[in-house]
C-alpha cells in the first residue's frame, strides 16, 4: 500500500513561520525555512486541495494540524468511523505556553486507516488514539519526535512491504526517523 505522512504548514501560521520573514523563535534561531509560496498555505482551499490529492493518491494517509485549523479539516471530510478517518490527539505535557490564556498542550492528527488495516481480521496491533510525548528540544519548531513517526505508522497499520512518502520533509524529523526504523532510503 501507499501511505502518506503530511506535516504541512498549520493554517494562519505559514507565513508567519515560513515566509520571507518569518520569525523563528523570535531571536532568529530555529527558523524553519523560508518558501515563496508560504501564504497558499494560509488558505483553506490549499488545505482542501491537500486532501483531495491525498485521498487520490493514497491508500491510508495523516495529516499533522493545529487545533485551529481542526474545524477546517473536518468540514473536509466526513469523519464517520466506518470510512477509516479518524481524528488523534498528540499531547505535549511540556509544550511551551502562548500569550494564551488557555494552554494549547496538544495537536490533532487525522488519520485515513487504509480499509483493510481497520478491524481484528486486519492482524494489525492495538493502538491508542493518544501519544504523550515531547516536541524535540533541537531544531526547527514543529518538528516532531521520532515517537511521533513511529505512532503514526502503527496508526496506519504500516507492513514492511508498504510505501510510505513524507509530503512535507521540512525539519526532516519524519525522514530521519524512517531512516532510523530502515524504512526510507536516500
Amino acid at each position: 500500500m501507499k501511505l502518506c505522512i503530511a506535516d504541512p504548514p498549520y493554517l494562519g501560521r505559514a507565513v508567519r513561520w515560513y515566509g520571507e520573514n518569518g520569525c523563528g523563535d523570535g531571536y532568529g534561531k530555529n527558523q524553519a525555512d523560508n518558501h515563496p509560496d508560504a501564504h497558499l498555505w494560509d488558505k483553506r482551499e490549499t488545505h482542501q486541495n491537500l486532501v483531495k490529492q491525498l485521498e487520490n493518491e493514497f491508500d491510508g494517509w495523516a495529516i499533522a494540524m493545529s487545533v485551529h485549523s481542526l474545524s477546517t479539516y473536518l468540514e473536509i471530510v466526513e469523519t464517520d468511523s466506518r470510512n477509516g478517518i479518524r481524528v488523534c490527539v498528540w499531547y505535549k505535557p511540556s509544550a511551551v505556553t502562548s500569550g494564551n490564556r488557555i494552554t494549547n498542550n496538544w495537536e490533532p492528527v487525522l488519520i485515513r486507516v487504509p480499509q483493510t488495516r481497520k478491524g481484528w481480521l486486519s492482524n494489525c496491533p492495538r493502538v491508542s488514539d493518544v501519544l504523550i510525548a515531547n516536541s524535540p528540544r533541537k531544531g526547527f519548531r514543529g518538528a516532531k519526535p521520532i515517537e511521533w513517526t513511529h505512532w503514526i505508522l502503527d496508526l496506519l497499520g504500516y507492513c514492511d512491504d508498504d510505501q510510505i512518502v513524507d509530503l512535507f520533509p521540512g525539519s526532516g524529523a519524519v525522514t530521519e526517523a524512517l531512516r532510523q526504523l530502515r524504512l526510507f532510503n536516500d
